[in-house]
């Protein structure tokens, strides 16, 4: 992996115009690249990968494997005895100094890269779609009349020119809810909702108009609020079940002192609707003493169900 890595740097590194030519076995097992992709998506995945692990790595290799694979912004050149230059002189170190610490860094990229392939194998979990979420936290208020949803997402970008996100929202509810309600959102930060579609009574549909477009790899956070309608005629879950690549999601929800539910379990990985059976589960939560519960879920799978679900003792 560290001879593959020193392969693709040369030159302009991942803007060569033959990187996928360059690419090793190794390497294209770690970002997922297969022999029916096209040159375009193979840089794609490449750079997406290698952005995203070597940010893992301590600031000061972080910024030599950037240099040197030809990511950083500010060290240009079509030569990598040029950008380790400009990488000596930012250490104040001469270029030696700079290309070991270059090795360092890929050495320790390569780790990282093993076991990015070796998870990614396990669970086919690339899947580059214009975008895919790096982390959401999700904030649900039930203790208010009108249940309130915040979502803070960190999103990756995973083709250049990315300006708008299509983000969906469901809120099954009991038949009884009048029309005049339905989901609403706002944006907190991080971008503006420009139209919305309202696919059915407990779906909708938001475009995002991004600040400015993201090129591949670029990360970038944004928040919205969902409201939709008492909380007496929504189901008793949250749930989120990812249509694209996503690492982390954590949420905490907030019942309430005088509102606490009975029980409350963990849903984790269920097929869609599959938790509808209102059936507690064996995983189930605490609820502090302000009425909070939180929980986290790590490298979720495409199409499968993660959240919480809850029970009133006045409930069947």
């Amino acid at each position: 992996m560290v001879n593959e890595l020193k392969e693709i740097r040369r030159g302009r590194g991942l803007r060569a115009d033959d990187l996928h030519e360059r690419v090793g076995l190794a390497l294209c097992t770690a970002c997922g690249v297969t022999d029916l992709d096209h040159p375009a998506l193979i840089r794609r995945k490449i750079i997406l990968q290698l952005t995203k692990l070597s940010a893992k790595l301590p600031s000061d290799l972080h910024l030599a494997a950037t240099v040197a694979l030809g990511l950083h912004q500010d060290a240009a050149g079509e030569f990598l005895d040029q950008r380790i230059a400009w990488l000596a002189n930012t250490y104040d170190r001469d270029p030696r100094t700079a290309r070991r610490r270059v090795d360092n860094a890929f050495k320790m990229l390569a780790e990282l890269l093993y076991d990015a392939g070796m998870r990614d194998r396990k669970s086919g979990s690339y899947s580059p779609d214009g975008w895919y979420v790096e982390s959401l936290r999700g904030f649900l208020r039930m203790d208010l009349e009108l249940p309130t949803l915040t979502e803070e997402r960190r999103i990756v970008a995973a083709v250049d020119d990315l300006d708008e996100l299509i983000l969906s929202m469901s809120a099954p509810r009991d038949p009884r809810a009048g029309d005049e309600y339905a989901i609403r959102a706002e944006m907190v930060y991080g971008g503006e909702i420009v139209a919305e579609e309202r696919v059915s009574s407990s779906h909708s549909r938001f475009v995002v108009r991004l600040p400015s477009p993201l090129t591949l790899g670029q990360t970038h956070n944004y928040s919205i609020q969902f409201i939709s309608y008492p909380r007496q005629w929504m189901r008793p879950y949250y749930v989120f079940t990812p249509l694209r690549r996503c690492e982390e999601f954590s949420v905490r929800v907030r019942y309430g002192t005088h509102n606490a539910p009975a029980k409350v379990w963990r849903i984790s990985g269920l097929p869609s609707k599959a938790y509808e059976d209102f059936v507690p589960g064996d995983d189930q939560l605490t609820v502090d003493r302000l009425g909070d519960v939180s929980l986290e879920f790590h490298d979720l799978q495409q199409g499968l169900s993660y959240g919480l679900q809850w029970q009133y003792d006045d409930e069947p």
